[in-house]
């Protein structure tokens, strides 16, 4: 009897830890897509810095107020947190969506915004009570949904998803299901013990049958006129031109989660950086702070927070748009 217990907890012990760390934060499944051509860094700001206007039309939507934990959203253990001597409680932030009209490719959007069923009572909401509390969604304060904006302004030919996370997936129902969501490398399928509590409200806000695409990034070093050999940390950005004709780059910023996405946008009125959640609020940029409890991997955060700060260096002119705040 003592050995077989023993014997049954060595194969018991290893499935639970495989259950807790390598839970996905979605059970859909994905496919793998190669679309746009793989990005020279030196090239792409050269010619955003000649040519920074260009053909798409760009607009930033808010689609909701709320406030959530600050400490989730900046991490106070940085020195710079530290040295401000920020407080717990309450941050007020938005949650965004953007639409990215290209004249001959069409209307694409970054990110979701929030679906009509959320202006709706909360007992109808796709989400668990337990993540209604932890997400602070009683907080939540509708301003326009993505069902009201489609039917003014037509149905997208796709989704860019900075990433995975619930705020950033919520318009999902407004959008129909042959439209394809484009996500980062291994969004979808990174395990993660947080991830037990959320995966089956990530299934229901997404909706049955979403079509999940993942991008495939060019791998670091294996075009040398990729890398940046004065900058490894510039070395280390993957980035696809998704249209092909240097209107519309998406780079791969892990950390926050592990396919995060940020995106430069060449628009009719200037150039444009959408950042996503490698940083939220305008005090985390401006002191160049990552979030705190809400991010993944704090390293790679700052590392691809580090490169989005140095590229802005470079691109004066850039727009920034945080994950959760307007500068």
């Amino acid at each position: 009897m003592p050995f077989s217990f023993k014997r049954n907890l060595i194969i018991l012990v290893p499935a639970l830890l495989s259950l807790l760390t390598g839970c996905a934060v979605t059970s859909m499944e994905y496919e793998p897509v190669k679309a746009g051509a793989p990005a020279d860094l030196a090239a792409m700001v050269s010619s955003l810095e000649s040519t920074p206007k260009g053909p798409i039309r760009f607009r930033k939507i808010v689609a909701a107020d709320w406030a959530v934990a600050r400490d989730g959203l900046i991490n106070f253990e940085h020195p710079e947190a530290l040295k401000a001597g920020l407080e717990e409680g309450l941050e007020p932030i938005q949650i965004y969506f953007y639409a990215i009209e290209h004249p001959q490719h069409g209307l694409f959007l970054v990110d979701t915004g929030m679906a009509a069923i959320f202006a709706e009572e909360s007992d109808n909401w796709p989400v668990s009570s337990l993540v209604k509390s932890a997400m602070n969604m009683d907080k939540l304060q509708v301003r326009v949904t993505t069902k009201n904006w489609l039917e003014q302004n037509g149905s997208p030919r796709g989704v860019f998803l900075t990433h995975m996370h619930l705020d950033h997936i919520l318009g999902s129902r407004d959008i129909d299901k042959s439209v394809p969501f484009y996500i980062g490398p291994d969004e979808s399928t990174y395990g993660a013990f947080m991830n037990m509590f959320v995966q089956g409200t990530t299934d229901d806000v997404l909706g049955t049958d979403r079509k999940l695409q993942e991008l495939r990034f060019p791998t670091p070093g294996a075009n040398p006129s990729v890398a940046a050999a004065d900058d490894p940390q510039k070395g280390r950005m993957r980035i696809l031109d998704f249209f092909g004709d240097g209107s519309f780059y998406a780079i791969h910023v892990p950390g926050h989660t592990a396919g995060s996405m940020a995106f430069i946008v060449r628009s009719t009125e200037g150039l444009q950086l959408i950042v996503g959640d490698t940083c939220h609020t305008a005090w985390g940029w401006k002191h160049n702070v990552p979030p705190g409890s809400f991010t993944m991997d704090q390293e790679g955060n700052a590392h691809s927070l580090d490169a989005l700060q140095s590229l802005v260096q470079e691109l004066p002119g850039l727009r920034i748009h945080l994950g959760h705040q307007s500068l």
